[in-house]
């Protein structure tokens, strides 16, 4: 059994984070694409040295904190809630857009050339 986040040492794991030594800013991008893009890109690649990674995506989808979490931005760890085979992809997987099959949401409705799938 885990520790509620409350508890004494439980959140222990932040202070091993390899963002400990980069501007904080750079995990909180002022919007989700344009030339924020290269920021969120950059807190990624952070993301992905880090040691702590899981627990701090763990955190980002349990507490729905803004920012860049575990890899993951808010938009991302949503998608993740939704659909919780997404939080076991390699984050370099996400980014290249692939996703593993049968985690795809499908769409409901249709269009003039038929239902989708």
């Amino acid at each position: 059994m885990r520790p509620p986040e409350d508890a004494p040492g439980a959140m222990d794991w932040m202070s091993r984070g390899a963002c400990q030594d980069e501007d904080p800013e750079l995990f909180f991008p002022i919007a989700a694409g344009g030339p924020a893009l290269e920021e969120t890109n950059a807190a990624k690649r952070v993301c992905l040295r880090c040691p702590v990674r899981a627990a701090c995506l763990s955190f980002g989808l349990k507490t729905a904190q803004e920012g860049i979490w575990g890899g993951a931005t808010p938009e991302e760890r949503r998608a993740m809630r939704k659909h919780p085979a997404l939080a076991a992809v390699p984050m370099y997987q996400l980014a290249d857009g692939q996703l593993p099959p049968g985690s795809r949401p499908r769409r409901r409705g249709g269009t003039r050339s038929g239902p989708l799938r």
